[in-house]
C-alpha cells in the first residue's frame, strides 16, 4: 500500500500513526508509534507496545497470515489487560473488542479503527 505523504500527516508521531492506522497503512502506523514508544517509559510504553503489536497483527491480516495475526494479537492483549480502558484518549476497551472480532473471523469486511 502506497505511504501518505508526510505533507498530510499530523507532526506528532501518535496522532500520524493513528492516521496511518485508520487508513489501513498498518506497517507505517507501527513505525510511527515505535517513535512514541521508545521515548516512552512505564504505563505509556505498554500503550505504544499494545498499540505496535495491534498494528502488526493487522500487517498479518493482511497478508493473510492468520498465525501471526493470532500471535500479536495475543502479545497485544496481554499489554491491553494492564491499561485503563481509555488512554490518551484512545478507547483501548473498544479497539480490543474490534480486533477480538478481526481475530476470530478474518475474512469480516470490517477493519479495526483507533480513535483519539
Amino acid at each position: 500500500m502506497e505511504h501518505t505523504t508526510d505533507q498530510t500527516l499530523a507532526p506528532d508521531p501518535f496522532l500520524a500513526g493513528i492516521q496511518l492506522f485508520n487508513a489501513g497503512e498498518y506497517w507505517h502506523a507501527h513505525e510511527q508509534w515505535e517513535i512514541c514508544w521508545r521515548a516512552a517509559q512505564g504505563i505509556e510504553a505498554e500503550f505504544y507496545k499494545a498499540l505496535i503489536q495491534i498494528a502488526a497483527a493487522l500487517v498479518k491480516w493482511r497478508q493473510g497470515n492468520r498465525r501471526g495475526l493470532q500471535l500479536n494479537w495475543a502479545k497485544a492483549q496481554r499489554r491491553l489487560a494492564q491499561l485503563p480502558a481509555v488512554y490518551r484518549g484512545v478507547d483501548l476497551a473498544a479497539l480490543a473488542t474490534a480486533m477480538a472480532d478481526t481475530a476470530a473471523d478474518p475474512e469480516r469486511g470490517e477493519r479495526p479503527r483507533v480513535g483519539a
